[in-house]
């Protein structure tokens, strides 16, 4: 039977279901790959932590690197003493935990910084996943970070909050792991061999990390504590074939290695109470992609045990616009209502950015 194209310029394709001549391509590259543990070179009571992966003749698949952590929560008893908590605490950690509690990570390969979150860490990991991942994401693997999702809008109540609680009761040790939110460990390529890698880790307090939520609004007078028990790294390491290797060690003594690195950059800004206009330059070299803005409270900035430090707010803004090179974005600027719920074009775009 012979078919008549509704355009002749349409090329003719075969569906895949008829490929019987075709195999599966075989990796001819790896011919193994092994998980290393790497155990931080300053005691733990010593922050910030540092971690150092010597150079070596693997490949390093920086999108398999992990953080294990173990962490408990302690409180201070009458006498000055650290003592378990109770049944009687009401006491948990932020959102994201295994992420969270990182207040500033530095990277530095062969003595080069190449990453430094200017102490924003917790921000960065707690708005990229939110903003990235599903709620059965959520609800399911992202346990393993400490992310659990809450319906409701309080961080200092609700399923998400006493999830948290139950993990640390009577100050049990809970175990998180979860992926370096660098930039570098953001993309596939593998770091080539001969690279020495120090990661610099420096924890937030904790009255960032910890929410203790005031009874009747009147503040806890326990004094809670955030220990970091057991910190690991663990790092992929990939053989390629000898010929594969030599290949590209030629190719590297002719021009070097080029990394395609979507840079993320966190810049805190203060606007003081009672100010009805507010100008900042947020970023002189390059113009950003995409820009994220989030309105918090300087009190739950710097942390604050009766609350979350990721509690944004609008704040009643009315109008925000950015000015890159003499244009504004968006070309006409947004204008807010939060009162009466006005603010679908930002939520909407919002969406589409993500």
């Amino acid at each position: 039977m012979a078919f008549q194209k509704i355009d002749n310029e349409s090329i003719n394709s075969i569906t895949s279901a008829l490929d019987f001549f075709q195999i599966p391509p075989t990796n001819v590259t790896v011919t193994s790959s092994k998980v290393f543990e790497i155990l931080p070179s300053n005691p733990l009571t010593d922050t910030p932590y540092h971690f150092k992966i010597h150079s070596s003749q693997n490949y390093i698949d920086l999108s398999k690197c992990y953080l294990f952590t173990e962490l408990r929560i302690r409180k201070e008893n009458e006498n000055g003493h650290l003592v378990n908590l109770g049944a009687t605490d009401n006491v948990a950690t932020i959102q994201l935990i295994g992420q969270t509690f990182i207040n500033n990570m530095k990277i530095n390969i062969n003595g080069r910084e190449i990453f430094n979150s200017n102490s924003m860490y917790a921000y960065k990991s707690y708005l990229s996943y939110e903003l990235s991942y599903s709620q059965g994401a959520k609800s399911s693997h992202l346990n393993a970070s400490g992310y659990y999702f809450d319906s409701g809008v309080s961080l200092e109540s609700g399923e998400g909050y006493e999830a948290r609680k139950r993990l640390f009761s009577s100050s049990k040790t809970a175990q998180f792991i979860t992926k370096l939110d660098a930039d570098i460990f953001n993309q596939p390529l593998y770091l080539i061999n001969q690279c020495e890698v120090d990661i610099e880790i420096l924890p937030n307090d904790a009255k960032f990390v910890l929410i203790a939520p005031p009874v009747l609004g009147i503040a806890q007078p326990t004094r809670y504590y955030f220990e970091v028990v057991n910190c690991k790294l663990y790092i992929k390491k990939m053989d390629l074939m000898d010929g594969l290797a030599l290949d590209i060690a030629r190719k590297l003594d002719i021009k070097p290695a080029r990394y395609a690195i979507r840079k993320t950059m966190m810049k805190p800004l203060f606007i003081s109470q009672g100010r009805y206009e507010f100008n900042a330059n947020l970023f002189m070299d390059q113009i950003p992609r995409r820009i994220t803005l989030g309105l918090v409270a300087n009190s739950d900035y710097v942390g604050n045990f009766g609350r979350s430090p990721f509690n944004f707010q609008h704040f009643n803004v009315r109008e925000i616009s950015i000015i890159a090179n003499g244009r504004s974005y968006p070309q006409a600027p947004y204008d807010f209502d939060y009162i009466n719920g006005k603010y679908v074009r930002a939520f909407n775009d919002m969406n589409d950015a993500i």
